[in-house]
């Protein structure tokens, strides 16, 4: 291995001559240098990446590239590809496209906080990108600002790989100490800080709760004066309610983000795509994520104390989602390209309403099984997925079906928040969503109505017929049978 010199570039430019060019250092970080260089046979520009050599040498080249080969079959829209990877004269380097932009912490260092709108969308893209890692079975174990890059409004997720390999190599402890940040300590689990050999996919949602956390209050849950203290606070401490840092963030939101930073990994959202699912029905009164098409939700009836707000009149309180995406669902009674559905258990964001979303759980399986539109899982086969929780895909397959509903209730005061959602499994394409509020004053009468809202609402998109024009063809065949 190489000592360190006064001309690291030209010692590097020997190593891969004929092959990359190497201009200029344009960051360093705990495991790795990052220089910008040539790529002499396709002509572009290129990050190389090259491991400091104590860690080079303490993890050798044969583990470091079966490791970085795992990360290099990742194809996603916000993951940032791996071109090339290797050994060259004792440097080990891996070789990635130069983005035109800026790291989410040259942001933050400039900005201290993000807009609402800019953080939900970030971490959307980011999670989608680990969504996709963790289904490869490949878990990034360094989720930080460092490691997402912004360019051209989207973000993208770096070093994938390169984590796991150098933590195996050369183990967590050696590496606070060294003050390697794999090091950063301010994002690792709970787990993570503990040295707990059995690290999974729930380290990086722990890891996305602490950036948006960050993103949004202008610093991360926990500080300290030395790395020791910062660990110690992961698997001791709660994180302080976001909102005491900025009151302006959205109720649910905080809670998306708090349930990332639950201290036992089954207390978290259990998947990235669940994650997923939960940015989806944050919308910020701002406006960076408004839904493509609100539909206003007509009131019960006069006397009754139930009020039905929609759209974006509640979104200085809680947004909603309300957008079609337009699939093509064609026929009715089973004979359109959705024919069996299933309702997940509903789920209690606020931790107070589970008898609530249990008992609209039951109605909406028996009023959806009612309309004879499509076949319906029955629920005694759907409650088990509330203590074994499993992706979209997985579930779709074991109960055989071709859509998935999930929905979720969140309490605010007086009013509840209901957001239902309609996922195709293979593709996990939204196929519908919506958002309803609702006055909890009359809990039974509540959940009664709210069930014939959802189920209206859903038999609309399962056979391509609204209830009013359905109205309007009787009326007029009516008409017809009485006239001359």
């Amino acid at each position: 291995m190489h000592d360190a010199t006064s001309d690291p570039v030209a010692r590097l430019n020997a190593a891969l001559e004929g092959r990359y060019a190497i201009e200029r250092e344009v960051g360093s970080g705990g495991m790795a240098i990052v220089y910008l260089a040539q790529d002499l046979k396709h002509h572009r520009s290129v990050a190389v990446k090259v491991l400091r050599p104590d860690l080079a040498a303490t993890m050798g080249p044969d583990r470091f590239v079966r490791e970085i080969e795992v990360a290099a079959n990742l194809t996603h829209p916000h993951i940032l590809p791996l071109y090339d990877s290797g050994e060259a004269d004792g440097f080990l380097y891996y070789v990635m496209p130069f983005v035109d932009g800026e790291s989410l912490r040259d942001r933050l260092v400039r900005d201290q906080e993000l807009p609402v709108n800019e953080t939900v969308k970030i971490l959307h893209e980011i999670s989608d990108a680990l969504a996709h890692a963790h289904k490869h079975g490949v878990v990034h174990r360094d989720i930080k600002p460092d490691n997402v890059l912004l360019s051209e409004g989207h973000a993208f997720v770096t070093d994938f790989g390169v984590s796991k390999a150098v933590s195996e190599a050369t183990g967590r402890e050696r590496l606070t100490t060294m003050g390697v940040a794999l090091g950063t300590p301010s994002y690792m689990a709970p787990e993570q800080a503990g040295a707990d050999p059995n690290i999974d996919h729930r380290a990086d949602i722990y890891a996305v709760g602490v950036v948006g956390y960050e993103l949004l209050a202008g610093r991360p849950p926990f500080t300290g004066g030395s790395p020791q203290m910062i660990l110690t606070a992961h698997m001791t401490k709660t994180p302080e309610p976001l909102r005491t840092h900025r009151d302006s963030v959205p109720r649910q939101l905080e809670h998306v983000i708090m349930r990332c930073l639950e201290k036992k990994p089954a207390d978290r959202w259990q998947t990235a795509e669940q994650l997923v699912a939960q940015l989806e029905t944050v919308i910020t009164p701002s406006g960076g994520m408004t839904p493509l098409d609100t539909h206003p939700v007509q009131s019960p009836g006069r006397g009754r104390r139930k009020r039905w707000i929609a759209g974006l009149a509640a979104a200085a309180i809680l947004a909603i989602a309300g957008t079609f995406t337009g699939l093509a669902l064609s026929g009715g009674g089973g004979s359109g390209a959705i024919e069996s559905i299933a309702v997940l258990p509903i789920e209690d964001l606020s931790g107070t309403d589970e008898a609530f979303a249990d008992g609209l759980h039951a109605a909406l399986i028996t009023q959806l099984a009612q309309l004879g539109v499509v076949g319906v899982v029955p629920r005694s086969a759907v409650m088990t997925y509330r203590e074994v929780p499993k992706g979209t895909r997985e579930i779709a397959r074991e109960l055989s079906v071709d859509a998935i509903i999930e929905a979720t209730v969140f309490r605010d005061g007086d009013f509840m928040l209901i957001t239902v959602q309609m996922t195709e499994p293979e593709t996990l394409r939204l196929l519908w969503t919506e958002g309803y509020e609702l006055d909890v004053s009359d809990v039974l009468s509540a959940q009664r109505e709210m069930a014939e809202k959802i189920t209206t609402d859903l038999r609309s998109v399962l056979t391509g017929v609204e209830e009013n024009e359905g109205a309007q063809e009787n009326e007029g065949a009516q008409e017809n049978e009485g006239a001359p």
